[in-house]
């Protein structure tokens, strides 16, 4: 496809820059009359900004599928087509879909993942189909489960050793390039892993169980597509005051402020949103637990709480 805007000069794939700095992302418009379009973004903060920055974007418009929303809500749909209509004309959502996933072996730089992001209401608002999207991640070696609607954009996240937008170039959306040459295989690994550990778990492997695992490690866990939990007991005798919880993109250590070995530590199975995690102190029959409340970066069920190196 032809391209417009930015020539790619600078290229800097590995997002090595001091905040705040601009990044480069691509837009592809579902009219396939139309270019890609290179454009630039600012981040001022760790974390994914362009998904924020993109809100905006997709904001407009109005829910014309009512009949659609009947299928999920049934006679509620009403109660909830007001809601629905001022997040799609006022505030727009953004949904993220992987075209490859951050890793040690990530192309042309480590621990960078390409994304898809796209108007999470476009097919509620009846956008036209953006077969050049869809396309794109089929060359990747995925399925999609449905069409994409609407304009998309395609932008990189690193997430080591510190989560941020990294540039992505209109140039990229070729075959050739090392992102995509390796994307199937990558994509591929990933699903087989996936497999693997759905087998495991159906067959029910003899083994200690996720109780008796959780006491000896001395955390538990728990999470949902969009938040991952951690239960950490702690030892007698410390407060509020004497601990301390680090949470960075991949990473969660949670020990004293005067040092020593760390109460728990865990190398986290994907990026999460540190900005947008908390933590809490409680206490139970047993003693004082410390809950950590972490939002992934991008939804979904992970296999396992910690990434296996």
């Amino acid at each position: 496809a032809a391209v417009s805007g930015h020539s790619g000069c600078g290229h800097n794939p590995s997002g090595d820059h001091m905040l705040p700095f601009e990044f480069t992302y691509v837009k592809i418009p579902a009219d396939e009359a139309l270019d890609y379009v290179e454009l630039r973004g600012e981040i001022s903060k760790a974390g994914d900004s362009l998904q924020a920055q993109l809100k905006a974007a997709f904001a407009g418009g109005s829910i014309k599928r009512v009949d659609h929303l009947r299928q999920t809500y049934g006679r509620d749909v009403e109660s909830k087509l007001d809601t629905l209509n001022r997040i799609a004309q006022e505030e727009g959502s953004v949904e993220l879909f992987a075209l490859t996933k951050p890793s040690k072996s990530s192309q042309p730089v480590p621990h960078a993942g390409v994304y898809l992001y796209i108007d999470e209401m476009g097919m509620l608002k009846d956008r036209p189909v953006n077969r050049r999207a869809f396309e794109l991640a089929r060359s990747c070696g995925l399925e999609p489960e449905q069409p994409f609607h609407g304009d998309a954009y395609v932008g990189r996240v690193l997430v080591e050793p510190g989560l941020r937008q990294a540039d992505f170039h209109a140039a990229e959306v070729v075959s050739s390039s090392p992102w995509m040459a390796s994307a199937p295989a990558e994509n591929a690994a990933y699903a087989a892993a996936m497999h693997d550990y759905e087998q495991a778990a159906k067959a029910k492997q003899v083994g200690p169980t996720e109780e008796e695992r959780s006491e000896a490690r001395g955390w538990s866990w728990s999470q949902t597509a969009e938040e991952f939990e951690v239960s950490v007991r702690l030892p007698e005798g410390v407060s509020k005051k004497e601990l301390k919880v680090a949470i960075t993109a991949t990473r969660l250590v949670v020990g004293r402020k005067a040092g020593g070995d760390p109460i728990a530590q865990l190398a986290l199975y994907a990026p999460v949103s540190a900005d947008e995690s908390t933590w809490t102190m409680g206490s139970d029959e047993r003693g004082a637990t410390v809950c950590i409340e972490m939002e992934k970066l991008h939804p979904e069920t992970w296999p396992q709480p910690e990434k296996v190196s």
